[in-house]
Formats: C-alpha cells, structure tokens, sequence
C-alpha cells in the first residue's frame, strides 16, 4: 500500500468521506492503528459550479 496518498476535492462531504474511507480501511492492510500519509487540496466547489451550471465541461476538467 502507499506510503503517502492525496486527495483532490472539491466538496466538504466528499473529502471527508475519502479520507474517512481510507482511515478505516488501511489497517487492514497496514496492522493496527495504521494509515498512510494523507495529504488534501480541495478547490472550492463555487468556481466548479460557474461551469457545471453553463454546461462547460472543458473548463470542469
């Protein structure tokens, strides 16, 4: 497993649930108590939405 992992977000819930996700599963490969480093960048989901909401998809990628 990754010694260190990141996370690109952009909503609240949906990084959570990431990181929640690996916290809870990483000991199972890892050993007890273990996970990797995690590292997280979230962009505000706002500046998605401008595109999302003018059907843009270009500028969403």
């Amino acid at each position: 497993m990754a010694k260190h992992i990141g996370i690109v977000a952009c909503s609240a819930e949906g990084a959570a649930l990431c990181y929640r996700t690996i916290c809870a599963e990483a000991p199972l490969q890892m050993g007890e108590h273990m996970h990797p480093e995690i590292s997280m960048h979230t962009h505000p989901l706002g500046e998605y939405m401008v595109h999302i909401r003018a059907g843009n998809w270009k500028d969403v990628a």
